[in-house]
């Protein structure tokens, strides 16, 4: 049988192809694995190292592992045995705390003060063991910076000078809360009238046994953080003055809880949500418009309906807690109706405030000096309130007479009519402050009439009278310095008015000498000009004049006439009654004396043994060492000039007010001094003398033993340094530094 022969078979390799893909780095990941786990047991050794060494100092193992760490802590103690051992320690402690509550605590909060006795310095919390207790924290306090106390205080009268020292904080007690009660630590300070409280909120955990801060706070009202009755809402009241400023914190619950500031400054509402009523409303608060913005806000509030967010609701209540404020100063008896207009116009009555000026036209040149003062607070709202309102009359009418205490009657008239074309609008404002005399018979007090007239004074006799030339610009003089004294009725030879006003009881009239005048070139000596050319460029200036009495200003005054004398210029003016001679100026060409912020002087002399060789007089030992340099030698240098010992020096130092001023315009500011009232009377010392230092300790200007006083200083510009406006015998003379 035959064999068949067949092909053989051709060999097939079959390839496996799968696609490419990022390799794994094993060896890679595991040399991380294995990092990670040494560094994480080098971080428990460390931490456990520093926990045996310190137990009560911060501490991630306390946190995750608050079960573990009690081995680390001290042992329980009584109370005996507490005190026993910081007794032992040169320890002092105030008065312990229990916590929530005396009669059932968990906790016992030590207050360790610093050596002073009265400062804050560390909090221990001991918890509660049976009848022992056990300490398991132990908290730093932290002073407050004084640049942060003061803040509520920027941009008032009461402002102070930049100050970055710590503030101590020497009282806690528990304040209630929602979630067991916080702790509140308080301190005090004085900044000139103002006596500011300021502290710390904290609050207590006892799950974790931990102290957490919440809040740093301060108030120029004088009032700690109040709950709101009913609600969930810290209040924290920043008031000054008459102008209300609270900040509104609501509580977040959370473990540790949570404070968050209510704002007036951002939306809770997106686009689609916010409406025109609301927004409107944020912005007039934004504007401190209250009364306004709370009845913008509950009309939208109504708006919105269901919409309406507890976010919302907030906003509300801080907007609300305002207007009541404003609104219930309007409501009070004021001794002034300045001050009844400032109120209406805090609270955004424009129209109100507005009717009382227009009914008392003889209140209308205290009223510019007063919006003059509160200028920028005033400008803000009435700038607000008409992008809200832009066609509201009475508010465009504030609006043009901010312009004129600012700047000039001109100006004011100006900006009137760029905001409206309303001769109406116009016409009432230029109507403000005239008389209803004036008012019928078309005569103002610049007498545009242009006519010779003969007059009748105040009692009844006739004197001859030059009209008045027209005033058409605010002129080239910008403040004077002059010494008034009063007259029963006014004299011949004066350019004045046709019809003088007839004076109401507790006004006179007076006859004021003009000493020195300032104009764009400075300040100088009267020019030789007619009562004419003057009258006709001081019109800014005559509308800005106030009497002074103690350097303190008392009232505006009212420039009737105008006449040349043998001795330079004078003016004819109507103000209230002063006793003595008084000054006249203008109110903001002047910084004086009585309104600088002093402060104690930093130099604190003590009792010692004088240089050798030296008078006693002529040197002062420092307390502190770190004050040295040119404040030791201006302390020898008042020592000096008052011949005072060094003993006397510190006697005569809690007197001694100080105010750091640039006046020259170099690197370093100048030191004023100045002997306050009431120096004892052993010193033999006159008030009210001023010594000036330049930064570098010189002698600049010293009053001490002349027959002088300084009473203010001219600002400083970028051309010319500030000078000295000094008075001696009634008489007022500029001074140079």
């Amino acid at each position: 049988m035959g064999l068949s022969k067949s092909k053989s078979a051709t060999p097939q390799v079959k390839l496996l192809v799968s696609p490419a893909s990022a390799r794994i780095p094993w060896p890679l990941l595991s040399w991380l694995a294995l990092g990670g786990g040494v560094a994480f047991v080098v971080a428990v050794l460390l931490s456990g190292a520093r926990l045996i060494v310190d137990p009560y100092s911060p501490n991630w193992l306390k946190t995750a592992f608050p079960g573990l760490v009690n081995s680390f802590e001290a042992a329980p103690q009584t109370a005996d045995e507490i005190q026993a051992e910081m007794r032992s320690q040169g320890i002092t402690a105030g008065q312990p705390i229990a916590w929530p509550q005396a009669d059932r605590p968990q906790a016992w909060f030590y207050p360790i003060l610093k050596n002073d006795g009265r400062s804050i310095e560390e909090l221990w919390v001991y918890r509660v063991q049976g009848d022992r207790r056990q300490r398991v924290e132990q908290v730093a306090i932290r002073p407050l910076k004084e640049s942060f106390i003061t803040t509520p205080l920027v941009g008032t009268a009461s402002q102070v000078a930049s100050v970055d020292s710590n503030a101590t904080l020497a009282s806690v007690k528990l304040m209630p809360a929602t979630n067991g009660p916080w702790l509140l630590l308080e301190g005090q300070r004085r900044y000139g009238n103002t006596v500011m409280r300021y502290g710390q909120i904290l609050s207590y955990q006892p799950r974790t046994q931990r102290i957490h801060r919440l809040l740093n706070w301060s108030s120029p009202a004088g009032q700690p953080p109040q709950w709101q009755t009913g609600s969930e809402q810290l209040l924290i009241d920043q008031t000054v003055g008459l102008r209300p400023s609270f900040l509104l914190y609501q509580l977040i619950p959370n473990d540790p809880p949570q404070l968050q500031e209510v704002s007036l400054y951002r939306s809770v509402y997106g686009a689609d949500l916010g409406t025109s009523l609301y927004e409107k409303a944020l912005k007039l608060a934004q504007g401190a418009v209250w009364s306004h913005s709370l009845q913008m806000m509950q009309s939208a509030k109504a708006e919105l309906g269901a919409d309406w967010s507890a976010a919302a609701q907030t906003q509300l209540d801080l907007i609300g807690l305002h207007a009541e404020r404003t609104k219930a100063q309007t409501e009070q008896t004021w001794s002034s109706q300045q001050q009844h207009i400032l109120t209406y116009l805090i609270d955004g009555q424009w129209g109100k405030a507005l009717a009382i000026l227009e009914d008392k036209p003889e209140i209308y040149d205290s009223t510019l000096q007063r919006l003059a003062r509160d200028f920028d607070a005033l400008w803000r709202a009435v700038t607000i309130h008409l992008q809200v309102h832009p066609e509201d009359v009475t508010t465009q009418v504030w609006g043009a007479l901010l312009v004129t205490a600012r700047q000039s009657p001109e100006a004011g008239e100006d900006w009137l009519t760029k905001k409206t074309g309303s001769k109406t609008t116009l016409e009432r404002l230029q109507a403000v402050g005239r008389s209803p005399l004036e008012l019928a018979s078309g005569d103002t007090v610049d007498g545009s009439d242009g006519s010779d007239a003969v007059g009748e004074t105040a009692d009844g006799t006739s004197a001859s009278a030059s009209a008045l030339p027209a005033t058409t610009n605010a002129g080239r003089y910008l403040s004077l310095v002059g010494q008034a004294r009063a007259m029963t009725a006014p004299d011949g030879g004066w350019l004045r008015s046709q019809t003088l006003p007839t004076l109401v009881p507790g006004q006179t009239w007076y006859h004021i000498d003009v000493q020195l005048l300032q104009d764009s070139s400075g300040w100088g000596l009267p020019p030789t000009v007619t009562a004419a050319n003057f009258w006709a460029n001081s019109l800014s200036l005559r509308r800005q004049l106030q009497l002074f009495s103690g350097n303190y200003p008392v009232a505006g005054l009212a420039v009737h006439g105008v006449k040349t004398t043998n001795s330079g210029l004078a003016l004819l003016a109507i103000g209230p009654e002063v006793e003595a001679p008084v000054l006249v100026a203008t109110g903001h060409s002047l910084q004086w004396l009585s309104t600088m912020p002093w402060q104690t002087a930093p130099i604190s002399p003590v009792v010692g043994t004088p240089a050798e060789g030296n008078n006693p007089a002529t040197s002062v030992e420092i307390a502190n060492d770190a004050v040295t340099g040119p404040i030791s030698s201006m302390a020898n240098t008042i020592g000096a000039q008052l011949s005072l010992t060094p003993g006397q020096m510190a006697q005569l130092y809690p007197y001694l007010q100080h105010a750091s001023l640039d006046l020259t315009g170099d690197p370093t500011a100048e030191q004023l001094f100045h002997l306050g009232a009431n120096l004892p009377p052993e010193l033999a010392i006159s008030p009210g003398k001023t010594i000036i230092f330049s930064g570098n300790g010189e002698l600049l200007y010293s009053d001490v033993g002349q027959p002088q006083s300084l009473l203010a200083l001219t600002p400083k510009s970028a051309e010319r340094p500030a000078t000295l406006l000094i008075e001696q015998a009634d008489r007022y003379t500029l001074m140079g530094l």
